[in-house]
C-alpha cells in the first residue's frame, strides 16, 4: 500500500448530482456509483491499482469496484461523497465488507501514509500501529495464496535481478565501454521502474530492493564510478518515499 493523492472531485459530482444520486440510492438501493464518470477518475488517482493491495485493475479477473471507506449502508449520505470513495479489487472490497472504520480505524491511503502503520517482513505485512494491524486483518492483506505468494515471486525476481546487476557491473569493470555500461544501466533502470508509485505492488518491490544491502552497495559503487545517471537518481528519489520499514 502506498500514499495516494486524491484528485479534485470530478465535475460530474456537482452538489446537485450528489444530492440526486444519494436520494436515488436511499429510495432504490441502486449502485449509483457504478458509472464511468466516477470510476475512471478514481482509477486514475491510484495509478490503475487497488488502493489497498496494489494489484492491477486492468484485467477481467481484477476488475475495479468502488469501495466506500465508510460503509454505504451505515452512511448512506456518503454513498457518492468523493472523499469516501476508493478504487478497490473485489477481494479487498469483500474482505473489508461493512467494517466500521470510525469505531475501529484502518489506513485510508488517501489520508494516511501507510509506512507510518505498516512494515514488511518475510513477504508479510506487519502492523507497527494498532491501525496498521487492524488494516491487515480487515482487508486481509496477508492472504497467503494471493498476496504473500505475489510478494514472494516479486522478492525472487528482485534477488535475481540484483545478481544480474552485479554481473553486469563486474563486466563493465573489465571492459569499461558503452555497450557494457548500457547493459548495466538497463537492468538497474528496469528494477527501479518497478519501485515507483505507478507500478503494481510498488511498496513491496521498493521495500525489498531499497533495503537490500547488496543493491545499496552497488548504487554507491556506480556513483563513485560516475556511472549513476540523473534518470536513475530521479527514479530512486521517486521510490524512496514509499519504502516500508522492515519489521
Amino acid at each position: 500500500m502506498i500514499k495516494l493523492q486524491r484528485a479534485p472531485a470530478p465535475t460530474y459530482l456537482s452538489v446537485e448530482k450528489v444530492a440526486e444520486l444519494t436520494a436515488e440510492f436511499k429510495s432504490s438501493g441502486k449502485s449509483v456509483w457504478n458509472q464511468h464518470h466516477i470510476k475512471e477518475p478514481l482509477l486514475s488517482s491510484s495509478f490503475g491499482k487497488c488502493a489497498y493491495c496494489e494489484c492491477p485493475l486492468e484485467t477481467e479477473s481484477n476488475y475495479m469496484e468502488v469501495e466506500h471507506f465508510e460503509d454505504k449502508k451505515g452512511n448512506p449520505e456518503k454513498v457518492v461523497d468523493w472523499e469516501n470513495l476508493l478504487p478497490s479489487c473485489k477481494k479487498c472490497n469483500s474482505s473489508k465488507g461493512t467494517h466500521d472504520v470510525v469505531a475501529d480505524p484502518i489506513v485510508n491511503p488517501y489520508r494516511d501514509d501507510p509506512k507510518d502503520h505498516l512494515a514488511l517482513r518475510l513477504y508479510r505485512l506487519r502492523g507497527i500501529s494498532e491501525i496498521g494491524a487492524c488494516t491487515i486483518q480487515v482487508v486481509n492483506l496477508n492472504h497467503s495464496d494471493r498476496l504473500v505468494f505475489s510478494r514472494y515471486k516479486i522478492g525472487e525476481k528482485v534477488g535475481e535481478l540484483i545478481e544480474t546487476s552485479w554481473e553486469r557491473w563486474r563486466a563493465y569493470q573489465v571492459a569499461v565501454d558503452t555497450r557494457t555500461k548500457n547493459r548495466l544501466l538497463g537492468v538497474v533502470e528496469g528494477l527501479l521502474k518497478e519501485c515507483v508509485p505507478q507500478a503494481s505492488y510498488a511498496a513491496s518491490t521498493a521495500t525489498m530492493l531499497l533495503t537490500d544491502s547488496s543493491f545499496l552497495e552497488l548504487i554507491d559503487k556506480m556513483k563513485e564510478a560516475s556511472v549513476w545517471s540523473e534518470d536513475l537518481e530521479n527514479l530512486l528519489q521517486e521510490a524512496l518515499p514509499i519504502v516500508l520499514k522492515c519489521a
